[in-house]
Formats: structure tokens, sequence, C-alpha cells
């Protein structure tokens, strides 16, 4: 499921509308360098088009000049006729085969070291004027042939407005008139017996060519624009549609704030800066005791709109860089930014601000109590390496620290304790609940859970006439694990089920073998955890179970704690009266650890009544404790039910309950848990 979730998060992060933003300004881009280059092509092709028409004119007078030569004539002679002969005369100029002035009309000429060769069907040589200002130092190539730009032509074009009366012929006058015009000598390849002919060329931009050319740009910019537009639009759509799905994404449902998913994103990546790996730094866990019991009291929108107070409170008091988020129900998590030179300074100035902070949160609701507990786990600094100025925080596990801080608030315990610490203990608690959890059903298979048994003694006569059934797990590897170290665990995680039916079979398997061999068999009792109430038709489950060895159901006595009364008390009296009609007798276990003790003697059918080892404990034993135990056996032989004390170490206690009619007595005083092979022996010597 986390790599699924994990998935899923990348893909939604990674539809972001920055590659619809790039494709729009990639897009602009394009489209203006086409508009712009469309247009200088466009001009170029003008120029081109008016050099080629430049270029045929100079061929004319050239063949005239040429006719005019082979017919004998002098090159003076060929002047004055292609002067006279021409409608727009224009300058010429003839040179020798080196490059000497022959003959020449007009005042200027070419300046043969500035000039370049045109390709134009055939290749030709275009020189500059010796009397023209180009503004520049070389002639390269056409476009050197200006010294002006697109946008200087337009401001050329527009510079009057086309008048007002005329009409067409006006406006007509207004396109033709010359806005630029540009001299330069162009080399005509004629034969002239060795000499070599150049003609003065004028080169004139119409007002109305610059505006075809606008025109075509403004045509292509619409064209453009259209796609454009509707880019631009699905851009803002996308970056509409992606703010949304943020706002959707790291939004708590419940508070409005940041929810565990942007902590997270935002805490890993603070926590992994290497501007921040100097600083000591503390996840927290902010829980809300009794959460459930404000809902039942004051509702579900009562309790959300708390959690939305709780929200605004923290982000009032969170400090630049800092970051919480609800986590789930009534828990936030928080990061903490620690001021002091050293742990000690760090943990000190967490746990002031954090009792400041909870007593803050108490008076959230002055008409109400709110109790508030919070589990810290510090994360201190990076030790900087060798050599290295920069360094990061590797590994960084936010939800592992998280569940640090988690298992350090569970540990408080009293209102008194708000604030709780994640140490090494608790991290070794931690990792002895998943080694337990991680071998408990190996271990069930593998029989590594054997039945010890504690002998229950008569008071008077000593007689052995039951005992106790109780597990001891026997680790290959880590040898005898006492039932205080895993019992728990299993309560918690519901294995205990499984560990009650395979204590019941272990049980009812050695009553029939001790019938079989033919020894003496006593009473056996069996826990019967509070885990197992909740399973259906357990009356039936556990009859099933001891049949199948085939024992008499009185020789199975099992044992309900008086915890279990407070779960479901019909199902439980309902259960205890479906297991007592099958023959199996009834004990109830730790009688008088509890509350209501009185109250379950009234409503619970029992057999026998074991009295909780905590009434032998302690200096009063003859006093106030003396009068309960004598009036609880008392009470127990009016209900004709057999009392059975427990926790007994001393023979002053066996003497004063022998006095009380107490039935029997199971302690260290008598014997310790043992095998069962022990056990076998204990019994056969009493017998």
């Amino acid at each position: 499921m986390a790599k699924i979730k994990e998935k899923t998060l990348k893909k939604l992060k990674r539809k972001s509308f920055w590659p619809s933003i790039v494709l729009f300004l990639a897009f602009l881009i394009v489209s203006f360098t086409i508009v712009f280059a469309g247009i200088d092509l466009f001009a170029t092709y003008i120029i081109g088009s008016k050099l080629t028409g430049l270029y045929e004119q100079a061929m004319d007078t050239g063949i005239m000049m040429e006719r005019a030569v082979q017919d004998g004539e002098s090159i003076a002679y060929g002047l004055d006729h292609v002067d006279h002969y021409r409608r727009d005369p224009s300058d010429i100029y003839v040179t020798d085969s080196v490059g000497n002035r022959v003959a020449s009309t007009g005042d200027s000429a070419p300046l043969f070291d500035q000039g370049f060769e045109w390709t134009l069907g055939e290749r030709c040589r275009i020189y500059k004027d010796s009397k023209w200002d180009y503004g520049q130092e070389a002639l390269d190539d056409i476009e050197d042939i200006f010294d002006f730009h697109v946008p200087e032509l337009a401001d050329r074009a527009f510079d009057r407005a086309p008048m007002g009366h005329g009409g067409n012929t006006m406006r007509s006058r207004w396109l033709q008139e010359s806005i630029v015009e540009q001299q330069f000598w162009m080399y005509v390849p004629v034969s002239l017996n060795g000499k070599k002919l150049y003609i003065k060329c004028t080169l004139e931009i119409l007002r109305q060519d610059v505006i075809y050319i606008m025109a075509l740009g403004g045509v292509a910019l619409i064209l453009l624009l259209i796609p454009l537009i509707f880019l631009f639009i699905n851009t803002i759509l996308n970056i509409r549609m992606q703010r949304r799905i943020t706002k959707v994404l790291y939004m708590d449902p419940v508070t409005g704030g940041n929810n565990w998913i942007f902590f997270q994103g935002y805490a890993a990546k603070m926590l992994g800066s290497v501007w921040n790996s100097r600083k000591t730094y503390a996840m927290v866990n902010l829980h809300m005791e009794r959460y459930t019991n404000y809902l039942s009291c004051y509702g579900s929108s009562q309790g959300e709109e708390l959690l939305e107070c709780m929200d605004g409170f923290l982000r009032a008091r969170m400090k630049r860089k800092e970051v919480f988020g609800h986590h789930s129900r009534a828990d936030f998590a928080l990061i903490f930014q620690c001021e002091g030179d050293n742990e000690e300074q760090c943990r000190n100035y967490c746990y002031l601000r954090l009792r400041s902070l909870l007593a803050e949160l108490a008076g959230l609701q002055p008409e109400r109590k709110l109790h508030f507990h919070a589990g810290v786990c510090m994360i201190p600094p990076v030790e900087a390496e060798t050599g290295k100025r920069f360094i990061k925080r590797k590994n960084v596990d936010v939800d592992q620290l998280f569940n640090f801080a988690n298992t350090a608030q569970k540990s408080s315990h009293t209102d008194a304790e708000q604030i709780f610490f994640f140490s090494d203990r608790m991290l070794e608690e931690q990792s002895w609940e998943q080694w337990v959890e991680d071998n408990m059903q190996n271990a069930l298979s593998a029989g590594e859970f054997q039945v010890y048994l504690q002998p229950k003694y008569t008071p008077t006569d000593r007689r052995l006439v039951g005992a106790e059934a109780l597990v001891r797990w026997v680790c290959p590897q880590k040898g005898l694990i006492p039932p205080s170290r895993f019992i728990p665990i299993f309560e918690e995680n519901g294995f205990i089920m499984k560990l009650d039916d395979y204590m019941l079979s272990k049980i009812a398997k050695l009553q029939a073998e001790w019938k079989v061999q033919g020894k003496k068999t006593v009473p056996i009792s069996v826990n019967i955890s509070r885990a197992h109430f909740t399973q259906e038709g357990l009356a039936e489950h556990i009859s099933q179970l001891v049949d199948g060895y085939g024992p008499k159901h009185s020789l199975v006595e099992l044992e309900v704690t008086e915890s279990a009364f407070f779960d479901d008390k019909e199902v439980l009296i309902d259960t205890v009266k479906q297991l007592r009609a099958y023959g199996f007798p009834i004990s109830m276990d730790d009688f008088g650890a509890g509350y209501s003790s009185l109250n379950s003697l009234k409503d619970i059918p029992l057999d026998v009544l074991k009295l909780d080892g905590d009434f032998f404990r302690g200096e009063d034993e003859m006093g106030r404790r003396a009068i309960i135990i004598r009036e609880t056996i008392g009470l127990a032989r009016e209900l004709d039910i057999r009392v059975v004390a427990e926790g007994i170490e001393q023979r002053e206690q066996v003497d004063f309950l022998a006095g009380l009619g107490c039935d029997m007595i199971q302690g260290y005083y008598f014997a310790k848990p043992m095998p069962v092979e022990e056990f076998e022996a204990r019994v056969a010597a009493d017998a």
C-alpha cells in the first residue's frame, strides 16, 4: 500500500503546470521568430526583386554600349549614344583591364576596394559609391547596402498620413513615394574591346513596399495568435487545475490546514537541507486525550471545530522554517527548531516551549476541560566530517521519527506528566515487540510455548487438589522468556486467542493421557483471555476443542479475568452460562483487582473465586485487608463458591487463610510453576 500511495503521489506531482507554461513560452518565441523571420525574408525578397530589375536595366545599357563599340565607334561615342537613348540616364564608368579610368559620366566613381559578389542568375559585383555615406566600413553582403532596419522603415512609412483630399490618385501618389534611396555601382559583364563597364544604380524602397511587408507580418501574426490564445487559455486552466489538485492533495479535510502528506514532504526537505544539518530539531506528536469521549459528548461537528481551532492556534505559534500538520484523529505532528549550545539546553528549550504550548491549548475552551500529551523525538545535528563544509542528513525518515515521538507519547499515563522524550529504552521495547510479532507464529508451530503447572493445595491438610496452567516461551535463541514479556503484546495484537486454544489443547491432551495411564488427575485451570469473548460461539468452540482429546469437562477449569466483565456484560454472562452447561467449572481470576467485584459476583454464575495476590502484599495484612478477606470468603461460602488465594508466600498467611476456611492456596510457599514432568512426580508423591 505504501508503494502504491507513493507512486500515486508522484503521478499527481508530475502533472505540473510548468510544461504548459514552457510550451506556451516556446510557442510564443517560435511564433514571433517566424513572424520576424518572415518579415525579414519578404523584405529581402522585395529588395532582391528591385535589384533584379536594376540589373536588367544595367544589362540593357551595357548591350547598347557593346553594340556601339562593335560598330567601330569609340567609348565616348558609346557613352553619348547611351545617354541619348536611355529613359532613365545614370552615371557610367569605364576602366581598362587593370582598373584605370577610361571614360565616365558624372562626378563619382565606384570604390573597387569596397565591393562584393552577388549571385542573381549570373554572378555580378556591386561596389560602394565614392560620394555616398553608407555608415559602414565594409560592404560584405546585400544587406550592407542599407543603413536602416524594418522598424525604421515602418517609422518612415507612416511619418505622415495620406492626403485627405484627392481620392485614389492622392493615396496612390502617397503609396508610390520613395522613403529610402541608396546608390551603388554595378559591374556589367559586356565586351568593350577589353574595357570594363560600371553603371551607377539607385535602389528605391517605396512606401507601399513597407506597408506590404507590415501587412504580411500582421496577417502572419494574427494567424499565429489564434492558436497562441488557445494555448494561453489552456495554460491558465492547467495552472488552476494544478492548484486545485495541490489544494486537495495537501489540505486536511477536517482542519483546512496542512495534512500529513504535506508535512511529510516539507519536513523531509527541511531536515535534509544542507543549511539545516547543523541545527537541532524536535519531532513532536501532539495528542489530545479522550477525544472520543469529547465526540460522544458534543458531537462530530464540535470535534472538527475544535481540531480546526487547534490548527489555527498552532499556525500562529509556529516559527519560520518550522512545520506542522494534522496526522490523524486528534494527533498533530510538529517540528520545532531547538535553541541551545548542547543537547541538554536544546532538550530544556523544547520542554519549556511545549509546556507553555500545552497550557495554552488546555485553555482553548475555558468551559471544557481539555487534556493534551506530547511525545518528542530529538533530531540532533549532523557532525561535520573533516574537510567538508556542507553536509546533509542522510536517509531522513519522517514516518519513523514520528513513530518514535508517538511511542514516547503513548508512554504517558497521567495528566500530570504531559511531555515524554523518546529514549533508547523505548526503541529497545519497540524492537522487542517487533521480534515477538515476527516469531510468535513460528514459535507456536514449533512447540516453543511450553506448559508449566503451579499446584494448588488445601491450607489445612496440605493436599494437592489442583493446578493452574501457565505458559512459558522457551526460545532456542533467547532461552526462557517470561510471560510478562510477551502476553501483553499478544493481548494487544490478538494472538492471545491462538495461544488460549493452544493451552486448552495441551491441558485436554494431558488430562486424557493421565487417565489412560491410570495416573491421578486433578482439575487444571486454563486462562481464557477477555479478547476471546468477542468470538461468536465461544462455548461450543471450547467444548469441541476439549472433546477432541476426550477428558472430562470437570477437569478443565476455565479462568475468566474480572476485567472481561467491563467489555460486553451480556455476552460474558451468556457465554459463562453456556460453558457451565457444558460442564466446565468457571473461575474468576484476580478478584479484587477491579472496581466492580461485588457486582460481578451478583451477575456471573461462578464455581471458583481467586483472590488477587495484592490482598496479601504489604504490612497491613491483619488490619483492613484481613477484614476484607474474611468477609469475601464468608460471602463466597454463602454463594456456594470455592475460594483460591493466590500469591501466598508465608506460613502466617497460610494459617490465617486456613482459619477463615479458604479452600485452596496457590503460591511460592507450596510450589513455584514447574514443568509437567515435575508436576506429575508431585501428584504421584502426594497420592
